[in-house]
């Protein structure tokens, strides 16, 4: 008699090992046309009395969970601020999140800099933490 064997096709499990790894990549600049950050506005230069905003993806491209987690960002007030995330939700490897963050009391002039950093307290261990910061440059006009 022959034998037969059942083989399992798809909805394999992913096996964590290893690290996770923070990738951040911001993807637009521009300012919110309302207070709704569904009204964000693609542009280099905000207008006047705008709130300026900036469009940004974490991912992690690591091989294990990342949780849990925050990401800071320095922004162009009229007082330097930092403004510090709350806790994140778990990112499993391959997963992203994208943010639009906008501010207000925008300090006003060219090449204003718009830095963030995710992981920035390393309380989550990775296998690279060289990618976890990302800036760019926006000009606020004055009114």
């Amino acid at each position: 008699e022959g034998k037969s064997n059942t083989y399992q096709i798809g909805g394999t499990t992913n096996v964590l090992y290893g690290l996770p790894d923070f990738s951040i990549k911001i993807t637009a600049v521009g300012y919110l046309a309302t207070t709704s950050a569904e009204s964000f506005v693609a542009s280099s230069t905000v207008p006047s009395g705008s709130r300026p905003a900036v469009k940004f993806t974490v991912e992690n491209i690591g091989t294990n969970a990342a949780s849990p987690w925050q990401f800071r960002a320095s922004i162009p007030t009229q007082t330097a601020y930092m403004y510090h995330s709350p806790t994140q939700q778990p990112l499993s490897p391959g997963d992203r999140i994208e943010y639009t963050l906008g501010f207000d009391q925008a300090s006003t002039g060219p090449n204003k800099i718009i830095s963030i950093t995710v992981n920035f307290d390393h309380v989550v261990g990775e296998s690279d933490s060289t990618n976890n910061s990302a800036s760019t440059q926006l000009t606020i006009l004055d009114s």
